[in-house]
């Protein structure tokens, strides 16, 4: 029996040293496949830090300007709310102007009325005649005065 398992055991170790050998090609292809795979990946990450280096600067300055930006149309928006704020107050101020205007109207119509009707009746003709009478009189005595001065 020890010639049957010394073949025994040569066969085992040729079994074994052919399976470490392919255990052996097949580690080396995974190596290979590994550092390829390690490569591609630092090739990744380097230009994603480069893209981001060219990209974030951008990026920052475009948020900055959307930022002054809106700080201004929050501006613009206060100072348009203020101003119908003052709109609105110069409004108000015209409609009770004219609640107050119609209300005197109204108050002094009657007298309105009267003082019209008065100006109506006046005699332009008789008050004309009596401006020209006056004329007439207050002349020589205007002309005397001039003589004196």
């Amino acid at each position: 029996m020890s010639d049957e398992n010394k073949k025994n055991d040569e066969l085992n170790n040729k079994d074994a040293t052919e399976l470490l050998r392919e255990l052996l090609a097949f580690e080396k292809k995974e190596a290979r496949y590994q550092k390829v795979t390690s490569i591609l990946i630092f090739c990744l990450v380097v230009i994603m830090g480069i893209v981001s280096f060219m990209i974030v600067p951008v990026a920052v300055q475009t948020l900055t300007t959307a930022n002054e930006t809106i700080v201004m149309a929050q501006e613009a928006l206060g100072k348009i709310t203020e101003e119908m704020d003052n709109i609105n107050t110069m409004t108000a101020s015209i409609t009770a102007t004219s609640d107050n205007m119609n209300s005197m109207v109204v108050e002094n119509s009657e007298e309105l009325s009267k003082a019209v009707e008065s100006m109506s009746n006046i005699d332009f003709d008789g008050l004309n005649k009596a401006i020209k009478d006056l004329e007439d009189a207050v002349g020589p005595f205007a002309k005397m005065t001039r003589i004196f001065n």
